[in-house]
């Protein structure tokens, strides 16, 4: 799609590989650069979101939907899931288009992503309108330690995954207390959810010590952003 600032930007979609501690590969999240048409500027997908208007948004969301359904079968047939992050806008989409909700059932590995910004995320499950679409879909807080909200969304169990702030680790990850502070925020939210990532894993040293830490899975540029079409090449027996 084409989103119009002060010049003309149009996204490209690619694989944000997500590893786990194993080595193999738990899923991807979909994620959108912006560049100029010319190709010789590129911009923070942070700066374009917030910019976009309501149906740009949209657009975005269904092309990442179109994006997936071309490797369901792939998706499917190894067990991997996919993010694709949303905010309210889409929640509420979903959950008033039935030929939405069915084109979502055909995609069950797609998991959700919201941060901690999401209104109404510290209601918990008093938000009805979260808790019924956590009901259909699972969710993902991507960015947990962020400061913005509590913890009563996961203490609620809204959450299948949490993912770790990758500023709140970058901040962190060489203190001498990390590694027993981090221990702590495991033991803690373990029981109120199926996996725990840590995101910010840039070097050998950072995914050693996220081993050390009994998380789950693992995120980080050691995993670069990859072509969709790349994905195949990281799969066993393909």
């Amino acid at each position: 799609m084409i989103i119009s600032l002060e010049k003309d930007y149009q996204s490209s979609l690619l694989f944000q590989p997500i590893v786990k501690v194993s080595g193999a590969l738990l899923g991807v999240e979909v994620i959108a650069n912006f560049s100029s048409r010319e190709g010789d500027i590129r911009i923070p997908t942070d700066l374009v979101i917030p910019r976009m208007s309501e149906d740009e948004q949209l657009i975005l969301f269904y092309e990442k939907l179109a994006l997936l359904e071309q490797f369901r079968a792939m998706f499917i047939k190894h067990g991997i899931c996919a993010w694709i992050n949303i905010n309210a806008l889409h929640v509420d989409a979903i959950l008033n288009n039935e030929k939405l909700m069915a084109r979502l059932a055909q995609l069950p590995f797609v998991e959700f992503t919201l941060c901690e910004n999401y209104p109404g995320l510290n209601d918990g499950n008093e938000n009805l309108q979260l808790l019924t679409f956590s009901r259909f879909y699972p969710l993902v807080l991507a960015n947990f330690g962020a400061g913005v909200a509590t913890t009563r969304s996961i203490f609620d169990r809204l959450f299948k995954r949490i993912v770790m702030d990758k500023f709140f680790i970058h901040n962190r990850i060489d203190d001498p207390s990390f590694e027993p502070f981090m221990k702590v925020i495991v033991d803690q939210v373990s029981p109120y959810c199926h996996t725990i990532i840590i995101t910010g894993i840039d070097s050998q040293n950072a995914r050693q010590k996220a081993v050390n830490l009994r998380y789950h899975a693992m995120q980080g540029s050691l995993w670069p952003l990859m072509e969709p079409e790349a994905l195949l090449f990281m799969l066993p027996n393909r």
